[in-house]
This record gives C-alpha cells, structure tokens and sequence, in this order.
C-alpha cells in the first residue's frame, strides 16, 4: 500500500482546526487569547468595579497591625483573607479579627478547615501526584468538619469563607439555599481550586461560589472571556505572587484587569513572602501594605478614575 506523504496529511489536520474553530464561533465559545480588548459592562451590585484584598492575614496581632499601617498612609483596602483555617483558631481568636474589622469597616474571609494537609486519612495527598491534585477531599469526616466550621464561623459572625473542594462547596449552597446557613455568607473559592478557564469557573458559580480566584497566569484575554462567558461572577485576580508560585508582579495589567474582569477583586501582597506558610514579621507586613499602596498607583495612572466595590454589596464580606 502506498503511503501519503506528509502534505497529504496535513489537509484533514487542517480542516479539522477550521471546522472547530468555526463551531466554536458559532455557539461563542473562546479559542484563542489573541482577543481586542472590550470594556466590561458589569459592576458590583450596587456600584463599584474593583475591590482590594490582602490575603495570609492570619492572626489578630497581623490584623492589627496592617489596619495601623493602611489607615497612618491613607491606604484603601476591602477585605483580608484568612489563609491558614480557621479550625486553628479559637472562637476567641476569630471574634477578636471579626470585632475588629466591623470596627474599622473592613472585611474578612476565613478559610475552611481541615483540608487535607492536616487530615490523617489524606495519604494519598501527601504523595508527590497527589500533590499536583489540590485541596479535595477524600472522606466523609473532612467533608463533615468543613461544615461545621463553616457554621462556627457564621454563628461567629463571619460572612465570607474562602473553600477549597468542589464537593464542599456544593453542600454549602444547598445548605445557604435550605436556610441553614445565612443567605448573606458570601462563598469564596480558593486559587487551589486552579480555576484556569472560563468554563472551570461556570462550574463552580453552578455549584454556588459567589467569586473565585484565579489562576495566577492568566492572560487579559483570558480574564476577558472568563468575564464574558461568567457575567454575575465575581472574579479574585492576583496581581503580585508568591515566589514559590511563580513571583509574578503584575502591576502594568491592573488597569487591564479592572476594563476587561469588572466586578474584579485585586489581590495584592502575597510577593511580600516566599510562600503562603513563611513566619509573617513587621516587615512583611510593611512590604505588603507598599504593594498595595503601588498597584494603587499603576492603576490611577493608567486608567480614569475606576470605581471601588460599595460596602453595601455582600461581596465585600464585612462581619455581622
């Protein structure tokens, strides 16, 4: 049988790119980065394009001392996120950051615990492939320990948890819907839920997450098409990482961010640190407060005058 040569072949490859591309222009479906950009039409509730916050806030004594350091400088702010879980700290602990916060009109997410780099029955987690796995869970009693802490938090006085498995995510809306949990509690999904595209994103808001994080890398475009094909979805970008994730600092896109991602979250300050688990010190949460206060800047230079998030809108998940 004589074989075709290479150029033969590649017709079929061919046709076949151009009858997916065209399929997938006909249903709107995103296939490429390379997009002009277009202004996002959408807002908060209530008003507002973007939000700030500052994440790895993770004991009293770093609250106290970043609220000092934004409000000596004029610094805004939204909301903080409690990073660690709050299973590793006392009710006494949580009521302290919530007091405080309201105090001062800021507000806070918690994280959800345990997740499995603290459970026993995690082994396979603690594997070198179950690591490149996220933060899913693999038992019952996790599941169940999730949702308690989720009710402590709220009875608490928390209105914002940040999740990090799909699963629990989905018992916490059918919950919040049944009116067992506040319908006010805002659900935030963690960037180890690795929410890389727009359709990633759409199953999530389907199983009730009120805003996601994304993925630390993602192209304007990208952010583009997950604000077009996610409309009502509030989305949490990362401007400046973690060495250890990467260490992007992104501060010439912010502008982008806010035109193309609107309702968007700015996450700023994590490339104060090595990686989410460092000892956090004074300094750096002097570095953290410089970084919010620079991304501030790029984003009032190069863009005219956008709008912040109201402290009326859920989202900004200030304590009851």
């Amino acid at each position: 049988m004589k074989l075709q040569d290479s150029n033969q072949v590649a017709f079929p490859v061919q046709d076949s790119y151009q009858m997916a591309i065209s399929v997938m222009e006909k249903y709107g479906i995103p296939h490429t980065d390379n997009l002009p950009l277009v202004d996002s039409m959408s807002e908060f509730e209530y008003g507002g394009q973007y939000g700030v916050e500052v994440p790895a806030i993770n004991t009293f004594k770093s609250l106290k001392l970043i609220v000092t350091l934004l409000q000596e400088r004029g610094i805004y702010c939204t909301r903080f996120n409690e990073t660690h879980g709050s299973f590793l700290l006392t009710d006494s602990e949580i009521q302290d950051m919530l007091g405080y916060c309201k105090e001062n009109g800021y507000g806070i997410t918690f994280g959800l615990g345990p997740r499995p780099e603290y459970d026993i029955k995690a082994a396979f987690y603690r594997t070198k492939f179950g690591l490149e796995l996220g933060r899913q869970l693999n038992n019952n009693d996790a599941i169940g320990h999730s949702v308690s802490e989720a009710f402590r938090l709220t009875e608490l006085g928390c209105r914002g948890i940040i999740v990090y498995d799909l699963g629990v995510l989905r018992v916490l809306n059918i919950l919040r819907s049944k009116g067992e949990l506040p319908q006010d509690t805002v659900f935030k999904l963690s960037s180890h839920c690795v929410i890389s595209n727009p359709y990633v994103a759409k199953v999530y808001e389907e199983n009730g997450a009120d805003s996601v994080t994304t993925v630390h890398d993602l192209s304007i475009g990208m952010l583009q098409e997950m604000r077009r094909v996610n409309p009502n979805l509030i989305l949490d970008v990362p401007v400046d990482i973690y060495l250890s994730k990467g260490g992007f600092l992104r501060f010439y896109d912010v502008a982008n961010i806010v035109k193309v991602a609107a309702p968007v979250f700015l996450k700023i300050g994590a490339s104060s640190q090595a990686d989410p688990y460092s000892t956090i010190t004074e300094d750096i949460i002097k570095k953290r407060v410089d970084r919010v206060a620079l991304t501030l800047e790029y984003l009032n230079k190069m863009s005219e005058s956008p709008s912040r998030i109201t402290k009326n809108n859920l989202n900004y998940s200030l304590p009851v």
